[in-house]
């Protein structure tokens, strides 16, 4: 009997992508990981060079290599620039399944899995505390609880257990007060959306939480939901279409928060009075998220909302947009290789300074905590702030 090393590579076609590579080295430029260690063997193309002979000789990934491939933000970058059209985010997932497959998955991505079996969220927390977030607008919420509404909103699993972010939950309800929204936060029933299952390359593990959210929200009535995070955004627009088919999601409409923002712009439903002009925090270099920009392709809204904002400022970075540098949060190496990360979150963080700009923003709550860490690292003055705290500065909000 054969071995069953890269099977599901091959079911969806991805194991001659080794072979389509050029080796043409565009990769290795926009490749954080590369940039950060410069050696050819961690850049997407030193990768697939090496992927090559093993898929070919069926041979299981080994340990060190297995090192090598978390060692990765899955930003994309590497997809977006690559000549010849290779897959590459769907291709390092499934690399990373076929790690998970030999045992050889990182010690805090096993944490992780085990985290959510039993707690239903990354920390291993008691989910009775999911709800921790909302202690400074208890008041807008105590009532919202798994309540029908046409509008939820879902935190995920780190604005509802890490303290430092819970101010983006906040900002956001007190968002929805503001306009009048009814609307409806899952509590208990919220878990984890699944994201690091997906980032791990692990589908079949997420399916249940998939299956959860989306027949709770159907319970509830729900039409639109709005995230503040993009890893949960993506979970929920587009791996569970991919993992479970289109009817599970239809009728849903997914946001982030950036475009529900810039839909009551554009419905009149908001008004910037607070003008920023006389501020010394009114220059803002905008960071773009790389779950939100490169890998579903929301650019436009965040900008729409900062340039609408009077006396605001919107500053460029050199790589920007679809050629924006990664924050240093994602593919899980905050967790596997936390050094890695506040290096490349320190080198985002010296791009948004030679822009001139006083603050540095964005809307994730990853890179949030990304870039908090670069900032401490080069003792940087540059503020950071989330969409939405500028949001709620520009409409006088407290």
């Amino acid at each position: 009997m054969g071995s069953k090393n890269f099977e599901k590579l091959r079911e969806e076609a991805l194991d001659t992508e080794t072979l389509i590579c050029a080796r043409c080295g565009f990769c290795t430029f926009v490749c954080p990981a590369y940039n950060d260690t410069l050696w050819d063997s961690q850049s997407p193309r030193g990768k697939l060079y090496q992927l090559r002979e093993l898929v070919k000789e069926n041979k299981p990934i080994p340990a060190d290599f297995a090192d090598r491939i978390f060692k990765c933000t899955l930003c994309g970058a590497c997809q977006e620039i690559c000549q010849t059209n290779i897959p590459l985010l769907r291709f390092w997932q499934q690399i990373r399944y076929e790690i998970n497959q030999v045992g050889e998955w990182p010690e805090i991505v096993k944490f992780l899995d085990i985290s959510i079996q039993n707690s239903k969220n990354i920390m291993d927390l008691d989910q009775e505390d999911r709800l921790l977030w909302t202690d400074m607008v208890d008041d807008l919420t105590e009532d919202r609880v798994g309540v029908p509404a046409k509008v939820a909103y879902f935190a995920g699993c780190n604005i509802s257990f890490k303290g430092t972010l819970a101010s983006i939950g906040e900002n956001t309800i007190k968002l929805f007060n503001h306009l009048g929204i009814e609307f409806t936060i899952l509590g208990e029933e919220e878990y984890c959306c699944g994201n690091p299952y997906f980032v791990g390359g692990e589908w079949d593990k997420a399916k249940e939480l998939a299956e959860h959210h989306l027949s709770e929200l159907r319970r509830l009535g729900v039409e639109t939901v709005v995230f503040n995070c993009p890893g949960c955004l993506r979970a929920f627009a587009e791996e569970y279409e991919h993992m479970l088919g289109h009817e599970a999601v239809a009728g849903f409409e997914f946001l982030s928060y950036s475009q529900f923002v810039a839909r009551m712009l554009k419905e009149g439903k908001l008004n910037f009075t607070s003008h920023f002009a006389s501020r010394n925090d009114n220059v803002v270099a905008w960071h773009d998220p790389c779950e939100l920009g490169r890998h579903q392709n929301i650019y436009d809204d965040a900008r729409e909302v900062l340039n609408a904002i009077p006396g605001l400022e919107l500053r460029e970075m050199k790589h920007t947009g679809k050629k924006a540098d990664c924050c240093g949060g994602g593919g899980l190496l905050k967790g596997t290789n936390p050094l890695m990360s506040v290096r490349i979150s320190a080198r985002r963080v010296e791009a948004a300074e030679k822009t001139g700009a006083t603050v540095m923003a964005s809307e994730c709550p990853s890179c949030t905590m990304s870039f908090m860490d670069g900032i401490e690292q080069k003792e940087s003055e540059i503020k950071f702030k989330d969409l939405s705290q500028i949001v709620l500065e520009a409409l006088g909000i407290e």
